[in-house]
């Protein structure tokens, strides 16, 4: 698959890069690295992309996916109002055209940015875009997720790696080298930040 990418039909996706995710909450769901990647999402944010986008898990406080709740998976985070769901210091969330909550039923989990907002393609499609970076927390979650339906829905995927962290949960059958194999076979492409700078320095 080329590198080459068009910043003019391209939009980037920032995926739940939230407190709750990071050492900054450490009773919630922290993810190794979580805060090393902010320089990276700046790095793509700085970028002329067509559009840029952001996620933001919105969890009521007895969520579904809560421990003591029916899926009892993860410990209560990103709840709605509270330093959990607030993005991370740093992180240039000037730049974002629009954001995106999603987890904000109680009875119902949403990995994808598409499982809350079925709608997101057809917007792509409409702005005339045909490739999409994602990247965030967590790599092997809520972005593998984005990417895939992304994927199956007809654009061209890619991964920016060094400004994604991800986290094992063996409870929800979640593992990092089984969303990078799945995601390979898809054709989404792993790339770093530094890799798709020089494609809009090509440009």
């Amino acid at each position: 698959m080329s590198r080459d990418i068009d910043f003019r039909k391209s939009a980037l996706i920032v995926v739940d890069v939230q407190c709750g995710f990071s050492e900054l909450c450490p009773q919630e769901l922290p993810v190794p690295g979580a805060l090393g990647i902010v320089p990276a999402i700046n790095r793509l944010l700085a970028l002329d992309w067509e559009r840029i986008d952001a996620t933001q898990d919105w969890h009521p406080p007895d969520h579904c996916s809560f421990l003591g709740q029916r899926d009892n998976l993860y410990p209560p985070h990103c709840v709605q109002g509270t330093r959990g769901a607030e993005f991370l210091p740093g992180l240039w969330t000037q730049r974002f055209h629009t954001i995106w909550r999603k987890g904000y039923l109680r009875d119902r989990d949403a990995y994808a940015l598409t499982a809350q907002h079925p709608a997101y393609p057809a917007l792509l499609h409409a702005a005339h875009v045909d490739t999409v970076v994602v990247c965030g927390l967590a790599k092997n979650i809520c972005v593998f997720y984005t990417a895939r339906d992304l994927s199956q829905a007809g654009f061209r995927v890619i991964i920016a790696d060094d400004a994604s962290a991800g986290v094992d949960v063996p409870a929800a059958g979640l593992y990092q080298e089984q969303a990078r194999s799945d995601a390979q076979k898809m054709g989404i492409l792993y790339l770093s930040s530094e890799e798709i700078s020089a494609a809009a320095a090509r440009l």
